[in-house]
């Protein structure tokens, strides 16, 4: 009776580890294909504000040149999508993600918004993992 529990435990994690290997190469296709990927957001203006002077503030203004830009209006009148795009690997996506919304802060609030810092400083390892989940996250996620 145990000799066959062990042989469908092992079974088991044989299975999930060969589907943890296709998934890991499947997310690693994904991610060569979307370099191409136009990046979006919406900001909350008219289209005639956020392309006229001063265009692409802040960082965007920065990449100028480095990354190609597409402004049109975003469906059900509620302001303009900018896309973006990194014209060549001198830009990562991550950068252009956290200068779009840096550019979407700006133009709706006229500041950079920063998210709360923690109300912990706890040196501890708990500390250290949660200011690098902040940290990280600026650059990845939902713009």
């Amino acid at each position: 009776m145990k000799a066959a529990m062990k042989a469908v435990a092992a079974t088991g994690v044989g299975a999930a580890v060969v589907v943890g290997r296709r998934m890991t190469a499947r997310r690693r296709a994904l991610r060569r294909g979307r370099s191409d990927h136009w990046l979006a957001v919406t900001v909350d203006r008219p289209l005639d504000a956020v392309t006229g002077p001063p265009r692409l503030p802040g960082p965007m203004g920065e990449l100028r040149g480095r990354v190609d830009v597409r402004f049109r209006p975003a469906p059900g009148g509620r302001g303009t999508e900018v896309l973006a795009v990194p014209k060549d690997d001198d830009v990562s996506r991550e950068d252009l993600r956290v200068a779009l919304r840096q550019m979407k802060s700006l133009l709706e609030t006229g500041t950079v918004i920063r998210p709360d810092t923690p109300s912990t400083t706890h040196p501890g390892p708990a500390g250290r993992v949660l200011r690098a989940v902040i940290g990280k996250s600026a650059g990845e996620g939902r713009l």
